[in-house]
């Protein structure tokens, strides 16, 4: 009796099996119909369905209608195979969905890289890095900048790619690149703006920051000095104190640097705005040794202030105001920190002749192009007297009386405009 129980329990086992194969097999057949269907909307819907067999989304992969092939590139249980030859489609917004669809999926991928599952992902990944539509590598880059599982020749390609919206989340965010990889990256003259978005990473290395000083201009170093959570060494940062004086944008992140030394304290305080200055005294996470420092390095530069106005001529209450420009200009002393330090007082017509003779263009037409109140031509006769793009700024608004709004706005420390373009705007303005 119990050998007819277990023949009657095995003879249901195959029975269920032999039903689940038949349902099976009758699954696939109904699928590879409906996957031949000459009505496109038919395989669109076979090709969205999550329940879609494998084989059968790996066949509609390769579907003439593009929407077909587009719900095949979106369906996360799409074969690997089949995105892989989805990353050549002919159709860029087909390689857009299918490049965030995988990238989504990456990190879910499993830790053991000698998968078939991992080899076809990093497969698909890499030709999609180096897809010639840059929208699919900007999705590739966002996608990927935070994920520490993410394969790493990948991130590299992202890294180094030429066009800055790929390459910068990469730089600043990736967990993946290492301090070798960032180092090889400094110094192999990146484009421009790759720097800064290495300087704006959390926490970077001493040796990092020291080769980007090294390899850096001024902007860049700029945005170094901003990141409060990136280490620099002493030197280094004597390195960088001893050319910022001039450097009005260093200014401000060197006074606000934490941890600062008592000699580098010292050596700040002797050459930032006053207003910065205070703004120095008032820290509360600097130690008294510091802060010792500190209240020696005001004393001795109000001396000097002092000191410095007494020795200044009045321009203001000057007769021969055309006398002292040229004669200015003849000693080297007619400088963009004297004009600043005029503007600063209101001196206006000093400012305007001494842009004249630095520049070579009449009073005359120094004061059209003020009176036009024309953003581009303030920037252009900047350019043209010798002066530093940031004084184009403050003649926009302090000499001119432009708003913000109407400014034209000066970056990086850069010209906005070509010099040929300066010139013409130059020209227009000739009396």
């Amino acid at each position: 009796m119990m050998e007819n129980s277990k023949k009657a329990s095995t003879n249901s086992m195959n029975a269920q099996a032999l039903n689940e194969q038949q349902r099976s097999l009758s699954i696939y057949e109904d699928q590879k119909e409906r996957a031949r269907n000459p009505n496109p909307k038919v395989r669109m819907d076979l090709a969205c369905d999550p329940t879609t067999l494998p084989e059968i989304l790996y066949f509609l992969a390769e579907d003439s209608v593009d929407e077909v092939r587009r719900h095949v590139a979106l369906n996360e249980n799409s074969p690997r195979q089949a995105d892989l030859l989805l990353t050549r489609d002919k159709d860029g917004t087909i390689r857009q969905e299918l490049a965030a669809k995988i990238a989504r999926l990456t990190p879910e991928l499993p830790e053991d890289r000698r998968t078939t599952l991992y080899k076809l992902t990093v497969q698909a990944l890499e030709i999609l890095a180096e897809d010639q539509v840059v929208r699919i590598r900007e999705i590739l880059s966002q996608a990927l900048k935070n994920v520490a599982s993410a394969p790493p020749h990948v991130i590299m390609t992202l890294a180094r790619d030429p066009i800055l919206t790929v390459s910068s989340p990469i730089l600043e965010f990736s967990p993946v690149l290492s301090d070798s990889d960032l180092l090889e990256i400094i110094q192999s003259n990146p484009i421009q703006g790759a720097l800064k978005a290495i300087c704006r990473r959390k926490s970077l290395e001493e040796s990092l920051s020291e080769a980007i000083v090294k390899a850096g201009d001024e902007a860049t170093i700029a945005e170094l000095l901003s990141n409060k959570s990136a280490q620099i060494r002493e030197d280094t940062l004597d390195f960088i104190i001893d050319r910022a004086s001039d450097q009005m944008p260093w200014h401000e992140p060197l006074a606000m640097r934490p941890k600062l030394s008592p000699r580098a304290v010292q050596r700040i305080a002797s050459f930032v705005a006053m207003n910065l200055l205070d703004r120095m005294q008032k820290r509360l996470d600097l130690n008294d040794e510091v802060m010792v420092a500190m209240a020696e390095a005001v004393e001795q530069r109000l001396a000097k202030d002092t000191h410095k106005k007494l020795e200044q001529p009045e321009w203001a209450n000057t007769d021969n105001l055309d006398e002292t420009i040229a004669k200015m200009y003849k000693s080297g002393t007619l400088t963009g920190s004297a004009l600043e330090e005029a503007l600063a007082k209101g001196e206006k017509r000093f400012v305007i002749l001494g842009l004249s003779v630095l520049s070579g263009i009449s009073s005359d037409t120094v004061n059209n192009i003020i009176a036009n109140r024309n953003a581009k031509a303030v920037i252009a006769l900047t350019w043209k007297a010798g002066l530093k793009p940031h004084f184009a700024s403050q003649l926009q608004s302090q000499l001119v009386g432009l708003s913000p709004k109407d400014m034209v706005r000066i970056s990086d420390g850069r010209w906005p405009m070509s010099p040929g373009d300066m010139q013409w705007h130059l020209d227009f303005y000739k009396a």
